[in-house]
């Protein structure tokens, strides 16, 4: 019988992690949780939690490296950029105390988390991106967003020089982006620690809120399957990523973002190909992982809100 693996999930107070903590615990994967935030949902799902300091915190590592001793952890998948930042930085730590960390090297992160760095990889890869505009020579419309950012904050469509000025000075060290319309797509992907992509799906994000797609359905598209691939093998995208593209009927791709960790909506593309789950566990056990051999085409997720509510067993009784 195998032993169970131990999974440690950071970042467990975003809603959409619940589903990825459930689809573990039905492997029997013990998952112990972490969040910067006292009050984190995901806690109630987890085996065991902790509070840890934010992911730029210069004792975050220290932390995580405590946990993992003390909860015997095999494996590690991350949240948001800033943890995955520090954690790429120190994989060597975690290695030296048999803990795989999922996630890129530095290098590969350092790119995706600055979307200056990315637009710049897209370009030399030939990988068809938004222009980037300067100051003065803007076409509008054109979307104003940071360099370092996620979850759709201080993102802005302006239409004239007007709006422009006052926008850009409230966004934190800005870009100006050719606005582009057509089909938002995310794809997510999974490859092995050599950057070999497993599982590549294509889902339209429906419909989005905080950042996060709460409608989505997959979609076979070659041409996004075939570029995604290309990214993957180039960045070395050790483990989960999720990349951001839109497609318009007429002006074809255009790749946006990288993002080297399950993304808020990738629980349908897990549903839609069940091996990333299955690889992503061989990968952690020292196993081959198995290249997928397709996904479930059409495949749409709506979700609704869920609540946890705590302190029941104190609540007052009437005697009526």
């Amino acid at each position: 019988m195998e032993k169970p693996l131990t999974i440690l999930r950071t970042a467990v107070g975003c809603p959409a992690s619940i589903s990825f903590i459930k689809e573990l615990k039905k492997r029997k994967v013990r998952v112990i949780g972490t969040d910067c935030n006292p009050l984190s949902v995901g806690f109630y799902v987890c085996d065991k939690w902790y509070v840890v300091p934010r992911g730029d915190d210069p004792n975050f590592i220290k932390k995580i490296l405590e946990i993992c001793k003390k909860e015997k952890v095999n494996a590690i998948i991350s949240g948001p950029e800033e943890e995955l930042i520090s954690l790429s930085r120190n994989k060597e730590l975690f290695e030296k105390i048999g803990v795989l960390v999922l996630s890129p090297d530095f290098k590969s992160v350092d790119i995706c988390a600055d979307k200056l760095k990315t637009h710049r990889f897209f370009e030399k890869n030939n990988i068809p991106t938004p222009k980037i505009y300067g100051k003065d020579d803007v076409k509008f419309p054109a979307i104003i967003k940071p360099r370092f950012g996620r979850g759709g904050k201080e993102v802005y469509r302006v239409d004239s020089l007007s709006e422009l000025k006052p926008i850009i000075e409230k966004v934190t060290d800005p870009i100006i982006q050719e606005y582009v319309s057509g089909t938002e797509y995310t794809i997510d992907t999974f490859a092995d620690l050599d950057g070999n992509p497993l599982s590549i799906v294509p889902r339209i994000r429906i419909q989005v809120e905080s950042g996060i797609s709460v409608k989505g359905i997959t979609k076979f598209d070659k041409e996004l399957i075939e570029y995604s691939k290309k990214i993957v093998k180039e960045l070395k995208l050790v483990g989960p990523a999720c990349i951001q593209v839109i497609k318009n009927d007429n002006l074809g791709p255009k790749f946006i973002e990288i993002n080297p960790r399950f993304g808020g909506g990738s629980i349908l593309s897990i549903k839609a190909d069940p091996t990333i789950i299955d690889n992503l566990l061989k990968i952690i056990r020292g196993e081959k992982p198995i290249p997928s051999k397709g996904f479930k085409e059409n495949l749409m997720m709506l979700r609704y809100y869920a609540e946890v509510f705590i302190g029941e067993e104190n609540a007052h009784r009437n005697n009526l």
